[in-house]
């Protein structure tokens, strides 16, 4: 698997190795999709460092839904002659609720790989600890 920031974020793991799951379950599993591991399964970094940890996730996360909110605008605005009011709610909202479990969780990864001051340790990886060991 490739240790690429982007990659890592992407596949929602840990900032310090890269390999391990930041989150129990599968965003698909919406009552338990906000469920977050407390350490790294793989090389038990804390991921909150002191309460409040994530709160900053949260202002991430109303960006996120900002952003979803103006392209939604403007694709119906494109697509629809003179639409009526109706329809942005009847798209957008019904689509921020469908995004929600996404969203809580990709604004999660960012914080933890932008702003919460952890950085990418290799020799942290179970795949270099075993490419050590040979």
């Amino acid at each position: 698997m490739s240790h690429s920031q982007l990659s890592a974020i992407l596949h929602e793991k840990c900032p310090r190795c890269r390999e391990g799951n930041i989150f129990v379950y599968s965003p698909k599993d919406i009552s338990r999709f906000s469920a977050t591991h407390e350490n790294c399964p793989v090389c038990n970094l804390r991921y909150e460092k002191e309460p409040g940890t994530f709160w900053g996730a949260m202002f991430v996360s109303y960006g996120l839904s900002i952003a979803l909110i103006i392209t939604l605008f403007w694709a119906i605005l494109l697509f629809v002659n003179e639409p009526p009011l109706w329809l942005f709610f009847a798209v957008i909202i019904p689509t921020l609720i469908m995004a929600t479990p996404f969203s809580f969780r990709f604004s999660r990864v960012l914080w933890l790989h932008f702003f919460s001051g952890f950085h990418y340790e290799p020799q942290t990886s179970q795949h270099s600890a075993s490419a050590l060991s040979k």
